[in-house]
């Protein structure tokens, strides 16, 4: 058996996030439908899943086969994917190596413009915020997600699942005229990311208090926040191994 680790990057805009789903166009589908077409004998495993309409800079796949694969496939699964998926780079791995199980964190980065600076063509791929945004502000409130916190009040959390996760990078930057959020963990959970930017940009507009967020994640309500930015300003930026 050979293992093939693939780096990919893909725009979420038209598709339902990336896990194979019934009905519906998803990056994973997107994928096998185009592996079919040029082998049969593969398993494929991925680092994460993300939502729809979520873009992914840099998204980590494994493709399992009893074949020895040229260059030359993964130039023609890379044809077949189209504009909207591109393979990045390829290289042969251990047996062993999973995307998910071996990946120590990923990075994730979420994109805002002001509604007034930004420009039609931006609209899928960063959240054109009509508030406007200080990143002094921003700035004082970055720190408070660092370490291993409860984010039970950031999730829909399936049952008995863990609301702990480790956060070891969360900062805002401004870069001309638009902002970025960078978050990095081992781990995340449903909507997380999403939902910690989106309490950012609440306390921004007052909704919400410096105290109240740092209560939620040492001493989390049962209710979650509804503070939810929109998929298309959040990347799947790099998966470290």
């Amino acid at each position: 058996m050979n293992n093939y680790k693939i780096e990919i990057s893909y725009d979420g805009s038209l598709f339902h996030g990336f896990q194979k789903q019934l009905n519906v166009r998803t990056v994973q589908s997107e994928i096998e439908d185009s592996l079919k077409l040029i082998t049969q004998n593969y398993e494929l495993n991925y680092a994460g899943r993300t939502d729809a309409g979520v873009h992914a800079r840099s998204q980590i796949i494994s493709l399992k086969t009893i074949d020895n694969l040229e260059p030359s496939f993964f130039n023609s699964l890379d044809s077949l994917l189209g504009d909207e998926i591109k393979i990045k780079k390829f290289q042969k791995v251990k047996n062993s190596f999973h995307p998910r199980f071996n990946a120590k964190s990923r990075v994730y980065k979420y994109f805002l413009q002001p509604n007034d600076k930004g420009k039609p063509y931006n609209r899928n791929y960063r959240y054109l915020v009509k508030t406007p945004l200080e990143l002094d502000k921003l700035k004082s409130i970055e720190k408070i997600f660092l370490g291993r916190k409860n984010f039970k009040n950031f999730s829909k959390l399936r049952k008995g699942q863990d609301p702990f996760r480790e956060i070891s990078k969360s900062e805002w930057s401004k870069t001309n005229d638009y902002f970025v959020y960078t978050i990095e963990g081992s781990s995340f959970l449903h909507n997380m990311v999403r939902a910690i930017v989106g309490c950012q940009l609440a306390l921004q507009e007052n909704k919400i208090t410096k105290k109240e967020l740092k209560e939620s994640l040492e001493r989390p309500k049962e209710e979650r926040f509804n503070f939810i930015a929109p998929a298309h300003g959040l990347y799947l930026w790099k998966i470290k191994y």
